[in-house]
């Protein structure tokens, strides 16, 4: 927890957090391979977010929020990227359990963010179960891919309940950590700094008030009066976990480019050519501006898909049939995009680039983690837009 004398006197504006978080990019940068080796992020990265305000933007502005909206959010995000995948992993999570958290009663969202540095996870696999009773449930399981946890206070958890009888549906459950068992089985190659390790819950009470049903909060609905109708608390999940998920690949781009250009006036000759210097071969200029051109694609695609959610966040208007299939497939092709612009300046790297010294082959491994995720897996998001151009209905449950 960070003293109060740190923190913004003022609730900043988007364009100020991102800013703000761009002004953390050194000290990120600087401590990336510290939140690697140690598996969870070092203690400084998470008092910098604090005292930022940053990880205060997607809640309501009565607990010090910003209601950020998807324009500024995918910035903030992609700046911090630019200085550590998983610092920026590890806010795009809490700030996503925080718009969960939003959706709760009022009365539970006054309990929750009476601490502003209080941090709330979430997951949305449902890999447990509940059951009633009394004025609560009783929720057991485990929950793999718990982001933040290490450092969490509250998490989100789904579990597959029935509210009536015989029909089971999915909801979430907030529950503090100090009732959850965390494991120690985040052993991965890249985002090893989120600390995203499994979670078990062992007949957890979970007041009534706590619950939020899945299909719901997918419609942009919830039990909050408060928010009901402001902009950012009416997007429905799935694009807003979009525009969240894919802001880190943007940032991770832009660092691998800005390692490379850093290192290049630096290197020697190409191996085996007749290059007296890297930078003056043929071949770096045509992987460096391949690799700015699929990112400057990426960035249109992420834009394009802020304009469709902010367009409906501020209107109200209902998504048409097709729009979501579309964000999903704009943001999974601007990951394969970024992905392929990190991998082009890795190998143009050389073989000096895979050494633990070198930043940008830790940029590489996280950018990989991150591809496998399913919400930016680019095979799922392009088949599910792929599917809707055809006017086949989604083969997905999140829609």
């Amino acid at each position: 927890m960070t003293d109060v004398a740190d923190r913004p006197t003022t609730i900043p504006t988007g364009t100020e957090l991102v800013q703000r978080a761009a002004d953390l990019v050194p000290l990120l940068r600087a401590n990336a391979a510290q939140a690697h080796a140690e598996r969870r992020l070092p203690a400084e990265n998470l008092r910098a977010l604090e005292t930022s305000g940053i990880l205060r933007a997607t809640r309501a502005v009565e607990y010090g929020g910003s209601e950020i909206d998807s324009h500024s959010k995918i910035a903030m995000f992609g700046e911090l990227a630019r200085g550590c995948g998983s610092t920026a992993w590890v806010a795009t999570l809490y700030s996503d359990a925080d718009f969960i958290v939003s959706h709760l009663p009022d009365e539970v969202q006054r309990e929750i963010f009476s601490d502003p540095d209080v941090h709330c996870t979430a997951t949305l696999v449902p890999t447990a179960r509940a059951e009633r009773d009394g004025t609560g449930f009783r929720v057991n399981g485990k929950w793999p891919f718990n982001t933040g946890c290490l450092d969490g206070t509250w998490v989100a958890e789904p579990a597959v309940v029935e509210l009536e009888a015989g029909k089971p549906e999915v909801c979430l459950f907030l529950m503090p950590y100090a009732e959850l068992t965390i494991l120690d089985d985040w052993h991965v190659s890249g985002l090893r700094g989120t600390g995203s390790n499994s979670v078990v819950g062992e007949n957890v009470f979970v007041p009534e008030e706590r619950m939020l049903r899945l299909e719901e909060f997918k419609l942009g609905h919830g039990r909050s009066e408060q928010n009901k109708d402001r902009p950012i608390f009416r997007i429905p999940a799935v694009p807003y976990v979009l525009t969240s998920g894919g802001a880190t690949f943007p940032g991770l781009a832009k660092a691998a480019m800005e390692l490379f250009l850093e290192r290049l006036p630096t290197r020697g000759p190409i191996a085996y050519t007749g290059y007296g210097q890297r930078s003056e071969a043929p071949i770096t200029h045509h992987h460096v501006a391949e690799a700015s051109m699929k990112i400057r694609s990426g960035d249109h695609l992420m834009s394009g898909a802020a304009d469709i959610v902010n367009r409906h966040a501020q209107s109200g208007e209902p998504y048409e049939a097709g729009e979501i299939p579309e964000i999903w497939g704009m943001v999974s092709y601007s990951t394969r995009l970024y992905g392929e612009a990190i991998e082009t300046l890795r190998q143009a790297s050389g073989a000096s680039g895979i050494h633990e010294s070198q930043p940008i082959q830790l940029v590489s491994r996280d950018a990989q983690a991150l591809a496998t995720h399913a919400v930016m897996m680019p095979t799922t998001g392009i088949e599910i837009y792929g599917r809707s151009l055809c006017g086949l209905a989604p083969n997905t449950p999140m829609l």
